[in-house]
C-alpha cells in the first residue's frame, strides 16, 4: 500500500505541476500582450525628444506627464553622456541595477521597456518606461517556494483522502481473512455514495454471507457426526450381543471385522469434527515452556513406539516460551511425529530438532523411511489425500492427520512445510512465532 500512495502521490503532483506551468505560461503571455508596443514608445519618444530640443525642459516634463497619464507608466529620458534630462531612476532600482559600462542605468528587464531615440544631428537619447505595478508582486524565489509548498501538501492531502478508505478496508480484509468473522468496514465509510463506499458495502454483504456459510457448515458437520455416532453405537451395541448369544466360530471372524470397521468409521468421524473446529480458529492460548512441552511429546512417542525398536532423538536448543494452545499443538506434532514412525518402520530413527531464528520458533521432524514423491509434497497437506504408498501400505490412516496440524500451525500464525532430505526420508518442518 506504500508503493500504491507514493505512486498516486506523484502522478497528483506532476498533475499539479503540469497545470501550475500551464496557468504561469498563460500568465507570463498576458502580461507580455498588455506591454506597450515598441512602435508606440517609438513615437512617443520622437515626439518627446523633438520637443525638447525645439522647446526647452519645461516642454519635455509637460508633455512627459501627458503621455504618462495616457500610457500609465513612468518615463525617464537620459541623453547619450548619461544625464537625465527628467527625475532620475529612483535609488533603490539603481542600486539593485548595476550600471553598464557606459555608465547608464542597466535595464529592468521583467517591468521596464528601453526604446533608443534619435535626435537632431543624430544625437542618441535612451527613453525608459516603467509601467505602474498593479499589484506588489513577490520575489520569484518567494513565489517557486511557495507555490512548491502548496503543490506537496496538496498532493499528499488528496493521495491520503484518495487511499486512506482503501487502507482501512485493507486492514478490515485482513483481520477477516486471518479468522475474525465479526470484521466489518465502519458504518461511517459504508455510508459513502462514491465507489469507495459501495465497494464497503459489498465487503460487508460478502462477510454476512461467508460467516453464515461457515456457521451453517461447521453446525451441519457436528450434526450429521453427531447423528452418525449414534447408530454406530446401537451397532457395536448389537454386535456384542451377536457375538455372547448367537455368534458361531464361523462368524466371530466377520463380527470382529464389522467392529474394526466401526472404529474405524468412529475415528473418523471424529478428526471430521476436530477439522470443523478448526475452521473456527477457537484456541485457547497461554505462555508455554517449549522445551518442557516438546520434551514430554516426545518422551510419549518413544514409549509407544519402543516395540518396534525405533528411536527418538531430541537435538538442538528449543526458545524459552512460544504463545499457543498448548493442547492443539500437541496434536500437530504428534500427528507427524507417529506417521514419522510409521513410515520409518521396525529400527527407524526419528530426529526433533529445535532453533530459533528472527523471532520464529522451528520445530523439524525427521524420518529415514521412504519419503514422499516431489510432486506429492504440497498434496499431503490436503483433507482425505493419501499417496499411493500410504494406500499400498495400508496405513490406517485416513489422510486428515497432516491436515489438521497444518491447520492448528495456521491458527498460530506459523507454518508447516515438508521436504524430502537428501540421505532419504522426509522432514517436517514447523514455524511457530516466539512469544
Amino acid at each position: 500500500m506504500k508503493n500504491t500512495f507514493l505512486r498516486v502521490f506523484l502522478v497528483v503532483l506532476l498533475s499539479n505541476i503540469v497545470v501550475v506551468s500551464i496557468g504561469l505560461g498563460m500568465v507570463q503571455f498576458i502580461q507580455k500582450r498588455n506591454q506597450v508596443s515598441a512602435d508606440l514608445l517609438g513615437d512617443v519618444g520622437v515626439q518627446l525628444v523633438a520637443g525638447y530640443e525645439k522647446f526647452g525642459i519645461d516642454s519635455l516634463q509637460e508633455e512627459t506627464e501627458k503621455a504618462e497619464k495616457r500610457l500609465s507608466g513612468t518615463i525617464y529620458l537620459y541623453q547619450e553622456n548619461g544625464r537625465p534630462l527628467l527625475k532620475p531612476l529612483p535609488r533603490n532600482f539603481r542600486e539593485q541595477n548595476t550600471p553598464d559600462a557606459t555608465g547608464r542605468p542597466s535595464a529592468d528587464f521583467l517591468h521596464s521597456q528601453f526604446i533608443q531615440v534619435i535626435g537632431g544631428n543624430n544625437v542618441q537619447y535612451l527613453l525608459i518606461f516603467k509601467p505602474n505595478p498593479e499589484i506588489n508582486s513577490l520575489a520569484p524565489e518567494a513565489v517557486v517556494g511557495f507555490s512548491l509548498l502548496g503543490l506537496l501538501v496538496s498532493s499528499g492531502v488528496l493521495a491520503y483522502w484518495l487511499l486512506g478508505p482503501l487502507l482501512k478496508l485493507q486492514r478490515v480484509a485482513r483481520s477477516f481473512g486471518q479468522g475474525d468473522m465479526t470484521a466489518r468496514v465502519e458504518n461511517k465509510l459504508a455510508r459513502r455514495s462514491d465507489a469507495v463506499g459501495k465497494l464497503a458495502r459489498e465487503f460487508n454483504e460478502m462477510a454476512v454471507r461467508i460467516e453464515t456459510l461457515l456457521s451453517s457448515k461447521e453446525r451441519l458437520m457436528r450434526d450429521v457426526s453427531h447423528e452418525l455416532r449414534t447408530p454406530l453405537a446401537r451397532i457395536e451395541v448389537a454386535l456384542t450381543i451377536a457375538e455372547d448369544k448367537y455368534g458361531l466360530e464361523a462368524q466371530k471372524g466377520y463380527l470382529s471385522r464389522i467392529r474394526t470397521e466401526l472404529h474405524e468409521l468412529d475415528e473418523l468421524i471424529g478428526q471430521v469434527l476436530t477439522l470443523s473446529r478448526l475452521e473456527a480458529a477457537s484456541l485457547i492460548k497461554e505462555e508455554m515452556n517449549l522445551r518442557q512441552w516438546l520434551d514430554d511429546i516426545v518422551a510419549d512417542v518413544s514409549f509407544e513406539s519402543q516395540l518396534k525398536g525405533i528411536t527418538v532423538t531430541r537435538l538442538g536448543r528449543a526458545p524459552k516460551t512460544i504463545l499457543g494452545d498448548p493442547l492443539q499443538l500437541r496434536h500437530a506434532i504428534e500427528n507427524v511425529l507417529r506417521n514419522a514412525c510409521f513410515y520409518a518402520g521396525c529400527g527407524g530413527v526419528i530426529e526433533v530438532e529445535t532453533s530459533e531464528k528472527a523471532g520464529m520458533a522451528y520445530i523439524y521432524v525427521r524420518d529415514n523411511g521412504p519419503g514422499v514423491s516431489d510432486d506429492k509434497l504440497e498434496k499431503i497437506f490436503h483433507a482425505f489425500y493419501r499417496s499411493s504408498e500410504a494406500r499400498e501400505a495400508n496405513s490406517g490412516g485416513f489422510g486428515v492427520g497432516l491436515t489438521i496440524s497444518q491447520r492448528i500451525i495456521r491458527a498460530h500464525k506459523g507454518q508447516i512445510t515438508a521436504k524430502n532430505r537428501e540421505e532419504g526420508g522426509l522432514e517436517v518442518c514447523f514455524q511457530l512465532p516466539v512469544a
